[in-house]
C-alpha cells in the first residue's frame, strides 16, 4: 500500500500556464455570460460549431464528436422548435433516461453548467448564501494566502481581478456554512473551476459547491475533515483495484502524494489540463465523487499503463507536478468511456469495501455510511441525519 499519510499542505501549489492566454485578448461579456469561459481561455477565438467544446474522444465510436453532436442535436430537436430558454431546454432533458449519457457526451458550452447544476442541486432545497457572508470566517487569512496562488496565470485569477473577489466570498460562506469543517486547501482549486465554468455565477457557484460537499452522492466535506477520511477510503479502494486489474504494475512502493492524492484532493485540477479536467467533471457530476473518482483514476492508469510501467518514483514526482511538465499522454474522451465501460464500481462493491475497512480499520463516520451504500434510501436517510446534526444549515 502506498503512503496515505499526507495533507494537503504537503501537496506544492504550482502556478500553472495551462489556461494562460496566448494573446493579449480580453475576456468578453458573452463569453461570462455563456456558461463555460473555455473558449476564450483554450481557442482564444469565437468559434462558429455550436458543439466545438465536446472534448471528446476521436477514435472511440461510443464517443466521437460527431455522436455527441448527433445526440444533442436529437435532444434539441425534440424541444428547441417551442423552447428557446437554456434553462428550461435543460429542465426539458433533466427527466429522460439518456440526459445523463449526454452529459458523458460532452455537454455544449452554453449547456454545461446548468447541466451540471441541475445534477447537484436538483430537489435540493437552496442554503442562503447572503447569511454566511454576514460575518467573515475565523480562517480568512488560510483564504486569501490561497487565493493569491490559484490560478494565478488565467486571467480571470489575476491579482485583484473581479474573479479574485468572487472566490474570497464564496469560499469564506462555506467556511461559515461548515465551521466544524471550515476552509481547507484545495477547496480554492475547485471553486475556481466553478466560477470559470458557471461564467462567475457566485451564489449559484455556492449552491453546487454546498451540494458537491454534503450530499450523499459526493461528500467531499469527508475528503477536508481531520483525518480526511474520503481520501483514506478512496486511496486503498484504487490499490485494491489496482492489484487486482492491474497486477503486474507495482504501485505500492510509490508515494502517494506524487500523483494519487494530487488527482483525489483537487478532482485531477491539479494535474490535467483544464479542458480535459472539466471533461472529467462532466463523468463526476453524473457518477459522484464517491464511485467518479476512483473510476476515471482507474481509467487513467489503464489508458497510461504502458508509460506508467516505465516509471520510477521520481518520475511520477515530476509527471504529476501539473499539466506543463508532465510527458503523460492521452485522451480524455478515451479516460471517460473506459471509465465508464471497464472501470464501473457498483454500489454493492462501495458498500462491502466500506465494511471491509471498517472492521479492519479504526471506524469513522464516512465508513458508517458507506457500508448502506447499497441501498440508495437507506443511505440517503443516514447521510440526510449526518449532515443535520453535525452541520446547522438553513
Amino acid at each position: 500500500m502506498g503512503n496515505n499519510n499526507v495533507c494537503l499542505a504537503e501537496i506544492p501549489v504550482y502556478r500553472t500556464n495551462h489556461t494562460s492566454p496566448k494573446t493579449k485578448t480580453k475576456w468578453k461579456r458573452e463569453d461570462l455570460k455563456s456558461g463555460s469561459c473555455i473558449q476564450t481561455i483554450v481557442d482564444k477565438e469565437n468559434n462558429p460549431d455550436f458543439f466545438s467544446q465536446y472534448q471528446c474522444g476521436q477514435e472511440l465510436p461510443q464517443y466521437r464528436n460527431k455522436l455527441a453532436q448527433s445526440k444533442w442535436s436529437e435532444a434539441f430537436n425534440s424541444s428547441l422548435s417551442i423552447i428557446n430558454d437554456s434553462q428550461q431546454t435543460i429542465n426539458s432533458l433533466i427527466d429522460k433516461p439518456e440526459f445523463k449519457e449526454l452529459v458523458l457526451l460532452g455537454p455544449p458550452k452554453q449547456f454545461r453548467w446548468l447541466s451540471w447544476m441541475n445534477l447537484l442541486t436538483k430537489s435540493q432545497p437552496p442554503i442562503s448564501y447572503e447569511k454566511y457572508l454576514e460575518n467573515p470566517p475565523t480562517d480568512i487569512s488560510n483564504i486569501m494566502k490561497d487565493i493569491d496562488r490559484t490560478f494565478v496565470d488565467n486571467a480571470l485569477f489575476s491579482h485583484q481581478s473581479c474573479g479574485q473577489e468572487q472566490l474570497k466570498r464564496v469560499l469564506c460562506a462555506l467556511s461559515n456554512a461548515l465551521p466544524t469543517m471550515g476552509y481547507c486547501q484545495g477547496m480554492n482549486f475547485i471553486c475556481a473551476v466553478l466560477l470559470i465554468v458557471s461564467g462567475c455565477d457566485e451564489h449559484q457557484v455556492f449552491q453546487a459547491f454546498m451540494q458537491m460537499l454534503i450530499n450523499e452522492q459526493h461528500l467531499l466535506c469527508f475528503a477536508f475533515s481531520d483525518d480526511m477520511p474520503l481520501h483514506f477510503f478512496l486511496t486503498n479502494l484504487i490499490h485494491y483495484q489496482i492489484r487486482k486489474k492491474f497486477p503486474k504494475l507495482n504501485l505500492s512502493d510509490i508515494n502517494d502524494s506524487f500523483w494519487l492524492s494530487k488527482m483525489i484532493l483537487s478532482l485531477f485540477t491539479y494535474v490535467f489540463k483544464m479542458e480535459d479536467c472539466i471533461r472529467c467533471w462532466d463523468y463526476l457530476m453524473v457518477r459522484g465523487m464517491i464511485r467518479g473518482i476512483p473510476e476515471l483514476i482507474l481509467a487513467f492508469i489503464d489508458a497510461t499503463y504502458n508509460q506508467l510501467s516505465k516509471f520510477q518514483e521520481e518520475d511520477f514526482a515530476y509527471n504529476f507536478k501539473g499539466p506543463e511538465t508532465t510527458t503523460i499522454q492521452f485522451n480524455v474522451g478515451e479516460l471517460i468511456y473506459l471509465a465508464k465501460s471497464n472501470h464501473n464500481l457498483d454500489r454493492s462493491f462501495i458498500s462491502k469495501f466500506a465494511k471491509k475497512m471498517r472492521d479492519k480499520n479504526t471506524p469513522s463516520q464516512l465508513l458508517d455510511l458507506l457500508q448502506y451504500y447499497h441501498n440508495p434510501q437507506l443511505y440517503k436517510k443516514h447521510v440526510s441525519f449526518y449532515v443535520s446534526t453535525i452541520f446547522d444549515l438553513c
